[in-house]
């Protein structure tokens, strides 16, 4: 018995299938969930894509859900070089894009960013920013009905925020809310694992 033809469009639906359960890592280069269609959710996005101004400290309170106390986390940018402190772990990226992570005392340098090195806060160096947006335009594509807008005023910042309501299988407390400044950085993260808040901005940076 001869065996039958695998048409192109079958090719495309396993395609599709093989990759529908892997919203939560790296995005694919076609990003079908990375197209926007929640006006709320588009409105943060487009804080968070912005290019944040050159000089700034930041600081943030990051809390599992699993923990009672915050591990406090401070990114700094002077002159292009961003230098992210979280805890005793410290990413440093120049403008070129190179990044090593170090203790606090400067000592364990390794070259690269290595998120490794946090992964009991459930974040990565990025959190203030492109891993934050990946995980917000994730989260869009599994909402149900439409998300619900605000605007807040966060550590003295302007601040807009969207509440996306989950599957409670995917969001135990059915509501995750993520807010972001007009100068394109995270004000605030609050769902099931945790919460991030920016706790201080100032448009100069600490020395």
């Amino acid at each position: 018995m001869s065996r039958p033809a695998v048409t192109l469009s079958a090719l495309v639906a396993l395609v599709t299938l093989s990759t529908a359960g892997c919203a939560l890592g790296e995005r694919p280069t076609l990003q079908a969930a990375d197209v926007v269609t929640d006006p709320a959710v588009e409105t943060v996005v487009q804080r968070l894509d912005r290019t944040p101004v050159a000089d700034f400290t930041a600081t943030y309170a990051v809390t599992p859900s699993s923990v009672t106390d915050s591990t406090i986390a401070t990114v700094t940018s002077v002159d292009g070089t961003v230098t992210t402190q979280i805890g005793d772990i410290v990413y440093t990226t120049d403008p070129s894009g190179t990044s090593t992570t170090c203790g606090a005392d400067g000592a364990e340098c390794t070259e690269g960013a290595d998120d490794a090195r946090i992964s009991d806060l459930g974040i990565t160096h990025r959190f203030w920013s492109g891993s934050t947006r990946q995980r917000l335009v994730t989260d869009a594509a599994r909402r149900i009905g439409t998300s619900t807008g605000t605007t807040d005023t966060i550590a003295g910042q302007s601040a807009v925020c969207v509440a996306i309501k989950l599957p409670s299988s995917i969001e135990a407390v059915g509501t995750v809310s993520y807010c972001a400044l007009d100068q394109g950085l995270l004000g605030r993260y609050i769902g099931a694992d945790g919460t991030i808040e920016l706790t201080s901005f100032d448009a100069t940076p600490a020395p």
